[in-house]
């Protein structure tokens, strides 16, 4: 399309070709009898001034460039939806799917279904790095947010384990997809086992940036509202609970925190990110996802829950009293996940929570 365009342009610029003869150049420029044939002039000779439609030539230089653009520009996001699933693509590469469906693994227990969390969460190159339904925590689910202890009405649950309560995908607002971003939203609600009731409702939204630089932006944005009675979120004995990322078999795995690396599990400690790094494949390559925490949220920054089998779990209540959600009071989480290549450096971990920090 291209060459089409200068074969184009080059027709728009080419002189009209003079008469073969000279007679005939002396009639096309008027010469009278007696006159010397001297050096053409731009004015005596409509040949030697190329013809120029300036419109035209604006319009297909304007047509070249949304051409030029257009094939250079990276291939957009997209959607597939499935009953159960929602899956986004940047080009040909899966970003994440966003589970909707109340789903359950084979063999798994009934009372272990669940809905509304993300899983698989992928790499820049189209390897998974999460897990679902692994044999040691069944409950555990790719990246999810759910608490130890959820009370409503004097009836203490667990979504956690799924005991009790659970989460219900409801309905998916219409996403924006755009040429660096991709922004999915839903709306879901906890209910409870025992009575069907609708204790709170939860708006959840993904914004998936364009991977760049060996990795990819994924902003998690939470907020609960409690419709009716108050609720409240607690967390285990060990601190667990809230925004958590589960990642699939790996090994050659460290553990990076804003304060440092860390060589053994942890409970409760107070970190404004951690990043863990593994080697997912048989290969050399390294990959891993950061998960940073935003300072507007509550208690900020959290007490963590790391583990070295694969979890990473900022907990906004495991240093504090447990958090009561009422009607009109909305709880908001914000959250930065950066799945990258390779073993990232404190740096620019710490670069990039600067700028997730100063966003309000």
């Amino acid at each position: 399309m291209s060459r089409g365009i200068v074969i184009f342009l080059t027709d728009i610029f080419r002189p009209p070709q003079p008469p073969s003869t000279n007679a005939g150049r002396r009639a096309e420029c008027g010469e009278r009898k007696g006159q010397e044939l001297g050096p053409m002039s731009n004015r005596s000779h409509r040949w030697a001034r190329p013809r120029c439609n300036l419109a035209v030539v604006c319009a297909a230089i304007m047509w070249m460039m949304a051409v030029t653009l257009a094939e250079a520009a990276p291939a957009p996001f997209r959607l597939t939806l499935e009953p159960d699933f929602v899956t986004l693509f940047e080009g040909e590469y899966p970003v994440f799917r966003y589970v909707r469906g109340e789903i359950l693994a084979p063999g798994a227990p009934e009372d272990r279904r669940r809905s509304t969390y993300i899983h698989p969460l992928y790499s820049v190159d189209d390897l998974p790095l999460t897990d679902d339904f692994p044999t040691d925590h069944l409950h555990h689910r790719g990246v999810s947010w759910m608490w130890y202890r959820v009370a409503c009405d004097g009836i203490t649950t667990d979504l956690w384990t799924l005991k009790g309560v659970r989460q219900r995908f409801e309905r998916m607002l219409t996403p924006a997809l755009y040429e660096d971003r991709a922004v999915l939203r839903f709306r879901n609600g906890w209910y409870q086992d025992a009575d069907g009731k609708r204790i709170l409702e939860e708006r959840v939204t993904l914004t998936a940036h364009r991977a760049e630089g060996g990795g990819r932006i994924i902003d998690v944005e939470l907020l609960f509202s409690a419709p009716g009675s108050p609720v409240t979120l607690g967390v285990s004995n060990t601190g667990y609970s809230g925004f958590g990322v589960r990642f699939g078999p790996c090994d050659s795995k460290t553990i990076l925190t804003s304060t440092g690396p860390i060589t053994a599990d942890e409970n409760r400690n107070p970190h404004r990110w951690a990043d863990f790094t593994a080697r997912f494949t048989d290969t050399l390559r390294l990959d891993g996802i950061t998960v940073f925490d935003h300072p507007s949220n509550p208690n900020s920054p959290p007490g963590w829950t790391l583990r070295f089998y694969g979890y990473l779990n900022p907990a906004f209540t495991s240093r504090t009293d447990d958090y009561t959600i009422r009607a009109g009071e909305p709880l908001r989480l914000r959250y930065r996940l950066w799945v990258h290549r390779g073993r990232p450096s404190a740096e620019r971990l710490e670069q990039i929570y600067q700028d997730f920090a100063r966003r309000k």
